[in-house]
């Protein structure tokens, strides 16, 4: 009878519990369903207005704002690598009105350079948005016609490399390039921004750099192009083969997205990476994406936060491997 009574009482306590877990799922999707903004939602842009990250957080703003029944205003907030416009929004109400325009340099390796009050593992990952891969350039009159003879030329001689900054994608990028040609002795000469940089190497006094790809299509006719870091080749600029399709194993893409403040809900970001999503699925995106040298970057939140996870490791390794200190 005592068996009875506490096999029936077990089987109601399961009975209430799957009931209030029902009822708890049910509440959380109506809260989900509907969330929805109160007022202005601004999207930080860490970098000065006219960039890439810039240009596409203000395509996109209109139709996202259509969406969310509220207008998007993007704000720029540059300074110290970015981390001025991210530290901002790290500290900003997590309620889905204040957003990121999350970036690799900035996200993914800046962090590992200067330790601050940000941890960029808290940023909560919204939507993906576009990438681009960086070309290998070489100074005009640089003694390589190819990739191949250039590898060469960097084991007769030491060879030097111009940057937008210590900690810079490009730098970076230029870091893994080495390490894979093992130019041991590639020299870093940093600058205040990319507009410098690319003058020192059309002046060759800068023998090689890496810059992203809607940055150097400008030069096509006026430096070298050695190759690119993407996976596949680039529609912008066709002929020009990637690194590792030429043999060497340099694979690495600059990414770009929207990123929500350390515990922002799951009801607010789903509604924001949805309203994102279907900004960024029209055709005339897609041909803003090209038109800047960049691909699309489609995929869920989930998606995006274990290529955004995967990136901050990968740099953080490269980080350390190559002992990089911010000068």
């Amino acid at each position: 009878m005592t068996h009875s009574f506490e096999a029936g009482l077990q089987r109601r306590q399961l009975l209430a519990a799957l009931a209030g877990a029902g009822v708890l799922a049910t509440g959380m999707a109506r809260a989900q369903a509907a969330w929805k903004p109160s007022g202005p939602v601004k999207i930080i842009v860490p970098f000065p207005p006219g960039g890439s990250s810039d240009i596409l957080a203000r395509f996109i703003s209109a139709g996202v704002g259509d969406r969310l029944g509220q207008p998007v205003i993007v704000e720029n907030k540059p300074g110290a690598t970015g981390s001025i416009g991210a530290g901002y929004v790290y500290g900003a109400p997590a309620d889905g009105s204040t957003l990121l325009l999350g970036i690799t340099d900035v996200n993914s390796i800046y962090p590992h350079l200067a330790k601050g009050k940000v941890d960029a593992t808290r940023f909560v990952p919204v939507s993906p948005l576009a990438s681009t891969g960086y070309v290998l350039l070489g100074r005009p009159d640089l003694p390589a016609a190819n990739l191949q003879e250039l590898l060469a030329l960097m084991k007769k001689q030491n060879l030097s490399y111009a940057s937008a900054g210590t900690g810079s994608g490009p730098q970076m990028m230029a870091v893994a390039f080495a390490q894979a040609a093992k130019a041991e002795n590639l020299l870093h000469v940093p600058y205040t921004g990319m507009a410098p940089a690319l003058q020192a190497l059309m002046g060759s006094q800068v023998d090689i750099m890496l810059v992203a790809v809607g940055g150097a299509t400008q030069y096509r006719s006026r430096l070298k192009f050695y190759g690119v870091s993407s996976a596949q080749r680039v529609a912008a600029i066709p002929d020009v083969p990637t690194l590792k399709e030429q043999g060497l194993n340099v694979v690495g893409e600059a990414w770009m997205g929207v990123l929500a403040p350390p515990g922002t809900p799951v009801a607010a970001t789903t509604i924001l990476a949805e309203a994102i999503n279907q900004a960024t699925s029209t055709p005339e995106y897609k041909a803003k994406v090209a038109e800047l040298g960049m691909t699309t970057l489609p995929g869920t939140s989930a998606e995006f936060g274990k290529l955004y996870m995967d990136e901050y490791r990968k740099w953080g390794e490269v980080v350390r491997a190559a002992n990089i200190k911010l000068e």
